[in-house]
């Protein structure tokens, strides 16, 4: 294990190699490309970049799609704010002051307000990461099989529970992905498990082409039944006006609260960016002096919700990194990188390689610095890319998908688990169940299934057990909370209502 400094350094070496400073500008550039286009996002952003770095080393991989991550947040606030239609789910709650002030022709201080936010709350989610990620490793480093079972059903039941308004739906989708990735040999018997007879399976299904399918190829069919209608709007409209000092100590209390708001938010398995805009923004609305300005073109409506929204990448990566528990479908398809370059999120994760994790808080701060003029340049050639049209797109992310399953593996076979499974997402969304619990269930099923296979064989089979843990007994108890939250505190505002 190396020393704090030791490790900080060589973080600092592999952060300062050539290679690594490319792919973290290509990475921020790609990830605003993508989060500018309506309909797409960062999965998808991510997905398509995954097969990518199958040949780089751990930390330029990381850094790249660290960088697409946190610009497709950015990104979508962008067209949110030009055109009133968000580039992702996390800009939603942006469209209601931010499009009514770039209508009254204050768009460039709606857009330096939305870049401001973004970057104070991307820097201070970094900086709790930072320190809390560290402290609830050293926690993590208690837990046995039977507690990672227990934070992996937390994780799982979480994602499941937040993820649609039928908790039937996502209990569906989250046993799919855990049913799919029972495919292939048993790892302690041997024994053949759904593999149809082809040795292709004896593997299981591959995780990127299944991911780079569900994300990226789904929203291919989706788009493709969309029609396209020009987009018209004031270009000169584009020109970022970033506030000033005194503007932004008038809205500390907003920025402040909006990232902390939105850091615990990410933390949350499942919760996602969305939830902490739309959070932030009521909160920022709740305690404003004039709440009934909210909606009509105001700063403040645009600040809250994108300081939180970019806090949450921090905050996703604390239960990403420290417990190997995937924070939101983002998240998952980096727990998905991690695991790609041979590394095992978790409890270990931070002993076995420091380095790494320093290279990842220093590498997010960066990210987080350069995109303040990186945005500038950018929000310069939204509007061409805001009105490239549908007949373009598709094909275009088509194409990356096939290209980048096709290159890790030189596999047909690959290509067409990336083809299934993207059948499979549209299927799914067209019959209104959400792909979210789905993806966590695939990515978290190989550690849910061997941490109850251990658990099993240490309790002699006795399932009582499973809870003669103290740590466990705590997940499973905040687990039954936080299921039973929700119609309670439902059933005693109706009450109160009435």
């Amino acid at each position: 294990m190396l020393a704090n400094t030791d490790a900080l350094l060589l973080a600092l070496t592999q952060l300062s190699q050539p290679i690594t400073i490319l792919l973290l500008v290509l990475g921020i550039v790609i990830g605003l490309i993508i989060g500018i286009l309506p309909g797409l996002g960062p999965p998808i952003a991510i997905a398509l970049a995954l097969p990518f770095t199958f040949y780089l080393e751990p930390v330029p991989s990381i850094i790249l799609l660290l960088g697409i991550y946190s610009a497709a947040i950015y990104g979508g606030s962008i067209s949110a704010i030009a055109v009133g239609i968000p580039g992702t789910g996390a800009a939603i709650a942006t469209v209601q002051d931010g499009h009514k002030m770039f209508s009254a022709g204050r768009g460039g201080e709606a857009l330096g307000f939305s870049l401001t936010g973004s970057i104070f709350g991307g820097l201070v989610s970094v900086i709790c990461l930072a320190f809390i990620a560290p402290l609830l490793a050293e926690f993590a480093v208690r837990f046995g099989p039977r507690e990672n079972l227990a934070i992996s059903v937390f994780g799982l039941m979480v994602v499941v529970r937040v993820a649609g308004k039928s908790l039937s739906k996502g209990l569906l989708m989250g046993a799919l992905g855990l049913f799919l990735t029972t495919w292939g040999l048993d790892e302690l018997n041997g024994t053949e498990r759904y593999t149809f007879g082809s040795y292709h399976l004896y593997e299981g299904l591959p995780l990127v082409p299944f991911l780079v399918g569900l994300f990226a190829m789904s929203e291919v069919f989706i788009s493709a039944e969309r029609a396209h209608h020009k987009i018209q709007f004031n270009q000169s409209s584009l020109r970022v006006k970033l506030p000033g000092w005194q503007t932004l100590v008038k809205m500390k209390d907003v920025l402040i609260r909006s990232s902390l708001i939105g850091t615990v938010i990410g933390i949350i398995p499942g919760e996602g960016a969305a939830v902490g805009a739309f959070f932030a923004y009521s909160e920022a609305k709740r305690r404003s002096k004039k709440p009934q300005d909210f909606g009509t073109g105001i700063a403040e409506g645009i600040v809250a919700p994108e300081t939180a929204n970019n806090a949450t990448v921090g905050g996703a990566l604390v239960p990403t990194l420290t417990l190997g528990v995937p924070g939101s479908p983002a998240a998952a398809v980096l727990l998905g990188a991690l695991i790609i370059q041979g590394l095992s999120p978790g409890t270990q994760l931070f002993a076995e390689h420091p380095d790494l994790m320093y290279a990842i808080f220093v590498g997010l701060f960066a990210i987080n610095i350069l995109m303040i003029f990186i945005g500038l340049i950018a929000i310069r050639f939204a509007a061409r890319l805001i009105m490239v049209p549908t007949a373009v797109i598709v094909p275009t992310v088509m194409l990356l998908s096939f290209v980048g399953v096709y290159s890790v593996s030189n596999s047909f076979f690959n290509v067409g688990v990336m083809l299934g499974a993207g059948i499979l997402g549209y299927v799914v969304r067209k019959l209104g169940y959400s792909i979210a619990p789905l993806s966590i269930g695939f990515v978290l099923g190989p550690i849910l299934e061997n941490s109850l296979r251990q658990s099993l064989t240490l309790a002699d089979g006795s399932v009582q057990e499973f809870f003669n843990t103290p740590i466990g007994l705590s997940i499973y108890a905040a687990l039954a909370l936080t299921i039973l939250w929700a119609p309670v505190a439902g059933r005693f505002n109706r009450r109160r209502t009435k």
